[in-house]
């Protein structure tokens, strides 16, 4: 029997494997970078497993989890062909929705019992084709509850995602040549945010050397979101002259927007992936515009990582917010 990357009668099969399949996906924050993983068993030579794994810097949960189910399933029609699959997930979604609504979707022209346009139809197709390739039986299992294959899927998502989320992405177009003496400012920014009253803060420090400069100011009627682009065009606006800058931030939403996002949101005339308005568009767009003059680097901190004056922003951006409500 010819040798393959899985081994000699890992292809000639004649009787359907049984697959055991493990899957989990999610995204922090939702939507955002995400993550999803898969773990794939089966009894065959003593047993054998499969780990997956992969991430999407725009996403959500639900997208993660449907991803998760696409790959187990699609690795499994390419190398074993039919496969009676028992496959575990914690997502109602993705159980539900392969179990109890496609067929529905699927009669109306993938409109919803509401006649709207159902959400992640791309995927749902790509799944339900998949489907029809295997024989399988869905079950869902409660998340992090002990299960050792749920812990360790999700475990696998969530190590996807932390990929992304470490990396250090330059967003300007040129990389500065050797002798650019352009001088390098450190920038970081924070905002604060009180549901109750909608009313939100940010603050940002500049620093150059051991010169420092502190800015904030406060905004009703807002979002935490958009605060920290308001924080981060303030501080760009406020150099006089081009520099090299590393700008710091513990939130997903304004480093990953900034140096990933916004290349798609463009090219996609400023729509979502799932084709909806992308939020905040006007203040991204000054975004874009107030960083266009200098190379930076958009660095994202969490924990012992942050520089002490991302702290020092966050007591302004709170300041800020709690000054408003003051007066």
């Amino acid at each position: 029997m010819p040798q393959t990357l899985f081994g000699s009668d890992t292809l000639g099969h004649t009787m359907s494997t049984q697959v055991l399949v493990y899957t989990d996906g999610g995204s922090d924050p939702n939507p955002g970078p995400g993550g999803w993983g898969a773990i794939i068993c089966w009894e065959e030579d003593g047993g054998r497993e499969w780990t997956l794994s992969g991430n999407d810097p725009e996403t959500s949960n639900n997208r993660m989890e449907l991803h998760a189910a696409i790959a187990a399933l699609g690795l499994l029609e390419s190398v074993l062909g039919r496969c009676q699959v028992a496959l575990h997930t914690d997502s109602q979604y993705l159980r539900r929705g392969i179990t109890e609504w496609l067929d529905g979707w699927i009669s109306r022209g993938w409109r919803t019992k509401g006649k709207k346009a159902v959400k992640n139809q791309d995927l749902w197709q790509v799944l339900h084709r998949l489907t029809q390739a295997h024989d399988v039986t869905w079950h869902w299992v409660k998340g992090h509850a002990g299960d050792p294959l749920n812990e360790r899927a999700d475990q696998l998502a969530t190590q996807a995602r932390e990929r992304l989320q470490a990396a250090r992405v330059i967003s300007s177009p040129s990389t500065p040549r050797r002798d650019d003496n352009r001088p390098s400012v450190e920038i970081s920014v924070k905002a604060s945010h009180r549901g109750s009253t909608g009313l939100g803060g940010w603050g940002a420090i500049l620093r150059m050397d051991d010169h420092a400069r502190s800015l904030s100011d406060s905004a009703p009627a807002t979002s935490v979101n958009r605060m920290l682009i308001l924080g981060a065009t303030r501080a760009l606006q406020a150099l006089t002259r081009p520099c090299r800058v590393t700008l710091y931030s513990d939130a997903n939403y304004l480093i990953q927007g900034a140096s990933q996002w916004v290349k798609g949101w463009q090219a996609r005339g400023w729509q979502t992936k799932e084709g909806k308005p992308v939020a905040n568009r006007d203040a991204w767009e000054t975004l874009i515009e107030a960083a266009q003059p200098h190379h930076v680097t958009w660095v994202q901190v969490k924990g012992d990582e942050a520089p002490d004056d991302l702290a020092w922003a966050g007591e302004l951006a709170t300041e800020a917010t709690q000054s408003k409500v003051s007066s």
